[in-house]
């Protein structure tokens, strides 16, 4: 009888103490939870401060940080250019008082209905111009030739401030 006493008391106190590890890494799981959620509050703070400090400073920028705002306006416009190049490729315009996609071919946006500049003749892409492909049209077309990998643009260097 005595050894099933001792065994009932070694499994009680393992029992307990996986009990009281399980608590442990739950609590430690917590913690971490809180960690992360604290730094990615911190990692938004910081974007949102840069990006106060660039709108506000961007005329009158100090020399240590004149670079990274040239860094950031050349990277801006360049996005900006290769939205342009997309919209063309579609047959489309942004316009100009809600921002939205048109087609060039309307005189009025369909979504705030603004009048429509008209565009130029080299930036209009014909409708049907460009066309989705899809597995049936692929197939019909016929094997594809093989096209060569471009290489990779150089990322800009940047420094920390």
């Amino acid at each position: 009888m005595d050894f099933f006493n001792k065994v009932s008391s070694t499994i009680s106190s393992k029992g307990k103490d996986v009990t009281k590890r399980a608590k442990e890494i739950a609590e430690i799981a917590k913690l971490t939870g809180q960690i992360a959620e604290k730094e990615e509050s911190v990692k938004g703070a910081y974007i949102e401060l840069g990006k106060y400090v660039y709108e506000s400073q961007k005329e009158d920028a100090p020399e240590e940080v004149a670079e990274k705002f040239a860094v950031i306006d050349a990277a801006v416009e360049e996005i900006e250019h290769l939205k342009r190049e997309v919209r063309k490729l579609k047959g489309k315009q942004e316009c100009p008082d809600c921002g939205k996609e048109v087609s060039y071919s309307a005189a009025f946006c369909s979504f705030c209905g603004a009048k429509l500049p008209e565009p130029d003749p080299e930036e209009v892409v014909e409708e049907g111009e460009v066309t989705e492909v899809t597995e049936e049209s692929a197939e019909a077309a016929g094997p594809a030739e093989p096209v060569e990998a471009a290489e990779p643009a150089e990322e800009p260097k940047t420094e920390e401030i």
